[in-house]
């Protein structure tokens, strides 16, 4: 809710995810804004357990311009939209960083997010090497 991303604008609740820590990892060091060790040490590697049986949409890239990964206006409108819409719990995207795995994202408002739970909860501190 603190700062527009790629998949929203500032204000929205949202959750972003990825299915592994390494693309989690990738995501949070081109993400980020801020580099001091202590922000860093306070991340949490967070295990989440999605039913099959949730709502889920996902990006149907055909119908976003070629260059989509470099406009991100285009992909905050689509997500906007996505979220004020409703139509799913969770939302499917590639990956603009690793073009071959995706990111998860969550609507924590939709009535299904409810159904997804957290397994565990881990302290997660990056590598000093990797700030």
């Amino acid at each position: 809710m603190l700062a527009s991303a790629r998949w929203h604008t500032r204000g929205r609740e949202i959750l972003y995810c990825a299915p592994n820590p390494a693309t989690v990892v990738l995501e949070i060091l081109v993400q980020a804004q801020v580099r001091e060790p202590a922000a860093f040490s306070r991340h949490r590697f967070i295990k989440l357990d999605i039913p099959d049986e949730i709502s889920c949409d996902s990006v149907d890239e055909s119908q976003l311009p070629l260059d989509w990964p470099r406009r991100v206006s285009v992909t905050r409108a689509w997500g906007d939209r996505w979220l004020r819409e409703g139509r799913a719990a969770v939302l499917t995207v590639r990956s603009v960083l690793v073009p071959d795995t995706y990111n998860l994202i969550i609507n924590p408002r939709h009535a299904d997010a409810a159904r997804i739970k957290r397994l565990r909860s881990l302290p997660y501190p990056l590598d000093s090497r990797l700030r």
